[in-house]
């Protein structure tokens, strides 16, 4: 009898071994260096990323960097899926109607609080969604094609303003959008009129600048570094405090003579339908935190000229608030209903 019970006794410390390292192995997902956290979510599913514009682009970059990102941290599988189109309405009506448990996800800009504020206001508000984690800080510069005859943001707003209506200026999404009131933003400040024309993406209006269709493209540093390395484009001033590390010739626009107020930012974050639990929420937001501090993301962030965003989910959700209060102030001046 006391063989057996010392036998009975040396199997279920086996057995409880077992469940040690099996509960071990699913919270670091299985495979690679995953980091060890306490699990509410199941990283054999499948996390799918949508983003609102054409691949390629500037948040379709950081969405499948943060997805790879994500992927090295958890050992889950994290992948991204196009869904342009309505200035990103296709994608919203996609996230707003997923599941709520965390593996449906969309990745964002100041575009979707301009969809809410705007021609969808009647149909989401912000409390629709769940604002989850804030993923990168990139400024936007005012670029022009190498043969443009302006050579500085002094000369181009004077030219606007003895031409009124003539300029062309095109970037990501219509009116309204992130881009757009950035650009506006500067032009109040410069007091000159001009024309905006909407793109799919960032990069198919850097496309449009190099091919001479529009006069001056508001972008982001990264659609147009190599146009600028290269000598194809002319980058005029930076909507930014202090000038980029890696841009170090260009202007901002306060010290090109325009006291532009940069609290308006081109963010790029991740966020998801309304609904999504609590412990969820910080889940993600912990997963996206570790994935923005590897050493491959923050090398894509040094590479493409941005800053680290870096905020949890309740503190991305008052910036997203807050910046929903400018946006709808631009939208009172500029008419959007």
């Amino acid at each position: 009898m006391k063989r057996f019970s010392l036998l009975l006794m040396f199997i279920l410390l086996c057995i409880l071994s077992a469940c040690s390292n099996g509960n071990e192995n699913a919270l670091s997902g299985g495979k690679g260096e995953a980091a060890t956290i306490d699990t509410t979510l199941d990283f054999e599913k499948q996390f799918t990323i949508l983003v609102h514009t054409t691949a390629g682009g500037p948040t379709d970059l950081m969405a499948r960097e943060l997805a790879k990102a994500a992927e090295e941290v958890t050992g889950g599988t994290f992948i991204v899926e196009n869904r342009p189109g309505g200035s990103g309405a296709v994608q919203m009506a996609e996230i707003a109607n997923a599941k709520a448990d965390g593996y449906t996800l969309g990745a964002m800009t100041p575009s979707q609080i301009g969809l809410i504020e705007g021609t969808l206001k009647n149909q989401y508000d912000l409390e629709d969604f769940s604002w989850i984690s804030q993923g990168q800080i990139d400024p936007y510069v005012i670029a022009v094609h190498k043969d443009s005859p302006f050579n500085t943001l002094e000369e181009l707003v004077n030219y606007a303003k003895e031409n009124p209506g003539k300029l062309t200026v095109g970037g990501y999404g219509a009116i309204g959008s992130g881009h757009n009131v950035a650009w506006n933003i500067f032009s109040e400040s410069a007091q000159v009129e001009t024309v905006w024309t909407a793109y799919e993406s960032t990069g198919d209006a850097v496309t449009a600048i190099l091919g001479k269709h529009i006069d001056v493209a508001n972008s982001n540093p990264g659609q147009v570094s190599q146009y600028y390395e290269s000598g194809d484009l002319k980058i005029l001033g930076v909507m930014s405090e202090e000038r980029l590390e890696d841009l170090p010739d260009v202007p901002t626009y306060k010290e090109a003579g325009f006291d532009v107020d940069t609290s308006w930012a081109q963010f790029r974050g991740v966020y998801g339908p309304s609904g999504i639990d609590e412990a969820i929420l910080q889940e993600l937001s912990s997963i996206f935190e570790k994935a923005i501090a590897t050493e491959g993301y923050q090398t894509y962030l040094k590479n493409s000229q941005m800053l680290t965003g870096d905020m949890d989910y309740k503190e991305f959700t008052d910036y997203v608030n807050n910046q929903s209060k400018i946006m709808v102030n631009w939208y009172e001046k500029l008419g959007v209903e």
